[in-house]
């Protein structure tokens, strides 16, 4: 469709809605902002009730708007509105909250993504997920704030609570056996109760895990767009695709539980796992499944056999053992994007970009894990001058043979459990190129450690680390940029093993 039409291309009566619903709504907040000043009501209370009010009147377009054209202006326009208001103070009803979040711009833009994607087609997707957003995590928000002795935990930076995630998972399943079997005819679907059951259990729960792992109000745009993909994998599908997808969900969460109870994952990592796992067993099935699965038992395994040994460096590493959020989504969050590609536009090629993402990341873990025992002193990969074990950038030929294997076991992995993947070029020269384009991102894994990774000197030891806080002080930053640490460049290095397939395919190819 031509952009002009998409931006302008609307029937007379949507721009007429469209004028009653921006004013309705900005009356709607400038009313609870009166009201609240007038009343010495707390911002927090009014947010709420402008959070709930939006989402339930928004949830209303399906009906009434033939054309997505005047959704996606009005999305575009609180994201400015409320974008402004963050910054300048103003509309206390709206944005106050007693820590600094761009929540409020997250909800327009979750719409918007939601409008463009969902529009044509999957209208249910588009009204439950912005439901999830209206009432489910405003419930949770209101219910773990209220409770006078709330159990609380801390996964990134935000505080939450057990109840408040009940709550969210309870009122989501309400929601999906109450609305979606009422609202399914605008897709042409129908919905007895036990199925809408179904989705609802695994979507509440996905979009739960990320109200829980999310910080600063980006839940407002990770959960509803969490939940809206986990509806695309289900609604509409054949009983057995459903059948898989729950599969790979049970997986994920007993992978995610064990990992954490030996230690291989902290609390925050498990989620991440649990939902990046879902992701990728539920959409991608046994030939997806395996090569993620070797990299994360082997290198865990690894990364535990060699704990003794790599204690002495420990204070040269950013991260421990025990992987968090971050470490999990710097080394499957590239393989989960290109199981989201495929689930759009399946096609084969994606499946050689995957590979090469995890053969990077197994590759550098493997080079790092068995590195540490090299008799021989690392070099830099940029100077070529010995350095200390452990320094960010050094290699050793032990620790560049572990990652030519490292990406070959999950090469092999994935020709084991999918051979027929393997259609887009002859199978023994996609083979090599995806093993060459693991080890040469973990290669540029070790360079981008030498370049821009932060480096730093702790001022009371004298030691050069990852840390920004060494001996209970902060230090000084000596090499890199104080923003890329070892989670950055690990997802750079996993782009760069799906790039150089990318690259080394076409070229073979052409």
């Amino acid at each position: 469709m031509p952009l002009y039409d998409i931006l302008f291309d609307a029937p007379v009566s949507d721009w007429l809605k469209f004028a009653g619903f921006f004013l309705g709504i900005f009356l709607f907040i400038f009313i609870a902002e009166k009201t609240r000043a007038a009343l010495g009501w707390h911002a927090e209370v009014n947010r709420k009730l402008v959070h709930i009010g939006t989402g339930v009147l928004i949830f209303t377009c399906a009906f009434l708007f033939e054309s997505k054209t005047p959704l996606i202006w009005m999305a575009v326009l609180f994201i400015g509105i409320n974008f402004l208001g963050v910054r300048t103070g103003r509309l206390k009803g709206m944005h106050g909250t007693a820590r600094h979040t761009y929540g409020t711009v997250f909800y327009p833009l979750a719409f918007l993504v939601l409008v463009l994607t969902c529009w044509e087609g999957h209208k249910v997707i588009l009204m439950m997920s912005m439901l999830i957003l209206a009432i489910s995590d405003a419930m949770a928000a209101i219910v773990g704030e209220n409770l006078k002795k709330p159990h609380e935990f801390i996964l990134l930076k935000d505080k939450k609570s057990a109840e408040g995630s009940a709550v969210m998972f309870a009122t989501t399943l309400l929601l999906f056996l109450a609305v979606l079997p009422r609202i399914a005819y605008l897709d042409n679907l129908t919905f007895p109760w036990w199925r809408a059951l179904w989705i609802g259990l695994i979507t509440a729960a996905v979009a739960t895990a990320f109200e829980a792992l999310s910080s600063a109000g980006s839940d407002n745009l990770t959960a509803p767009l969490g939940a809206a993909y986990m509806m695309y994998l289900m609604i509409g599908r054949p009983i057995g695709f459903n059948i898989q997808v729950t599969l790979g969900f049970f997986l994920a969460l007993t992978v995610a539980v064990l990992s954490v109870r030996a230690k291989f994952l902290s609390p925050s990592g498990g989620v991440m796992t649990f939902l990046l796992g879902t992701l990728i067993f539920g959409a991608g099935g046994v030939a997806w499944t395996a090569p993620i699965l070797v990299f994360f038992f082997s290198s865990s395994l690894l990364s535990k056999l060699g704990k003794r040994n790599k204690s002495r460096f420990q204070h040269l590493y950013e991260k421990t053992g025990t992987r968090d959020a971050g470490q999990v989504l710097a080394n499957g969050g590239i393989a989960g994007l290109m199981v989201i590609l495929n689930s759009f536009w399946n096609h084969p090629f994606w499946y050689a970009l995957y590979l090469g993402a995890v053969a990077a990341v197994n590759a550098d873990t493997w080079a790092t894990e068995i590195g540490v025992f090299s008799r021989f002193k690392p070099r830099s990969v940029r100077t070529f001058r010995i350095v200390p074990h452990g320094t960010s950038g050094g290699i050793t030929p032990l620790g560049t043979f572990a990652s030519l294997c490292g990406s070959a076991l999950i090469v092999v992995s994935g020709w084991l459990t999918a051979p027929g993947e393997f259609g887009v070029m002859p199978r023994a020269a996609w083979f090599w190129i995806i093993i060459a384009a693991g080890l040469a991102a973990s290669l540029a894994d070790s360079l981008l450690g030498a370049t821009i990774q932060a480096q730093y000197r702790c001022v009371r030891c004298q030691k050069i680390t990852e840390k920004p806080i060494h001996c209970g002080g902060k230090t000084a930053l000596v090499n890199g940029c104080s923003r890329v640490n070892n989670d950055s460049v690990n997802l750079i290095s996993s782009a760069v093993g799906a790039g150089l397939v990318w690259l080394l395919i076409n070229g073979t190819v052409r």
